[in-house]
């Protein structure tokens, strides 16, 4: 079997690497823990999407899996408030539920916040539950639009 992103990335001759996951997961801990293969936890990321509270307007915001959003910087990029969207808004905007959201296979626009970059690879969901998808971080323009944006709030450990 064929995942869509598989045919999109190698569509655009992006190098990609599948990680099997043994169940579903949700955090960066999860995706440590549920790996079948080695990765680096600092090359993470999780797609986040956001829903205008005034415009209902969504977008999708790339960040390294440890980091928060800062809603205050938030407000002032997309203008308005801007709030996690549920469960049915991600379906909506990524065809995927939460967990599993691709950056590659969205219907809304891509945000990526500058911190992704630090890292040589990314790891993130593939639009499918039991695999994530790793690929250089510079190969993310080869197979998506996107504007980088300061969005993040840094967690020290």
């Amino acid at each position: 079997m064929e995942l869509e992103v598989e045919k999109l990335l190698k569509e655009k001759g992006i190098w990609y690497r599948l990680v099997k996951l043994s169940q579903n997961a949700f955090t960066v801990d999860d995706v440590v823990k549920y790996s079948e293969g080695n990765i680096n936890p600092e090359e993470i990321c999780k797609t986040i999407i956001l829903k205008g509270k005034k415009t209902g307007k969504k977008a999708a915001i790339l960040l390294k899996g440890k980091d928060r959003l800062n809603f205050s910087l938030v407000k002032k990029i997309f203008g308005e408030e801007m709030t996690v969207a549920n469960h049915e808004q991600v379906k909506e905007a990524a065809g995927i539920e939460p967990g599993a959201v691709c950056p590659f296979l969205l219907n809304v626009s891509l945000f990526v916040d500058k911190a992704v970059f630090n890292s040589e690879k990314i790891n993130c969901g593939s639009g499918n539950h039991l695999y994530g998808v790793e690929f250089k971080a510079k190969d993310l323009a080869k197979g998506v639009s996107y504007k980088i944006v300061d969005l993040a709030k840094i967690l020290m450990e």
